[in-house]
């Protein structure tokens, strides 16, 4: 079955935690894909931490809160992304330097980004993206209708 199958069937079924960790992860994923130019043009504010807090613990939430719900395959290239977010050595990966995405440890990063992206069909998700994490949030949040 599609990852994006899963995931309508995950909205379906009232699983907005799910549906939310998952599409909060892919903006994340995203950037991690990114070049270093694009990556440094992204970031408002210190590299390391915005990596960080705005695309690399999403990651982990994504884990944390789908768990083996998640297909196999699916979790496996999400969990080898997070794996080498935590394994950035700190020459390339810390406060206040623009050109921690220069550094060599960022490329493989970069194409299990990449990997990660196809194995959660974001390019079938992203158009419905927005959408539905505002509904997702306002679900967990007791706001949905």
């Amino acid at each position: 079955m599609e990852f994006s199958t899963t995931l309508w069937e995950w909205y379906g079924q009232d699983e907005y935690k799910r549906v939310l960790a998952v599409c909060e992860a892919i903006p994340g994923l995203t950037f991690l894909a990114m070049n270093a130019d694009a990556q440094r043009d992204a970031i408002p504010y210190c590299p390391a931490c915005e990596a960080w807090s705005e695309t690399m613990l999403p990651l982990n939430e994504a884990l944390t809160v789908c768990g083996a719900a998640m297909p196999s395959e699916v979790r496996t290239g999400l969990q080898q992304v997070w794996d080498l977010c935590n394994s950035l050595p700190e020459t390339a990966f810390h406060c206040d330097d623009w050109w921690i995405f220069d550094q060599y440890e960022w490329q493989p990063l970069r194409e299990a980004a990449e990997l990660a992206l196809d194995l959660v069909e974001a390019v079938k998700i992203s158009p419905y993206l927005d959408e539905l994490i505002l509904d997702c949030r306002n679900a967990v949040r007791g706001l949905k209708s």
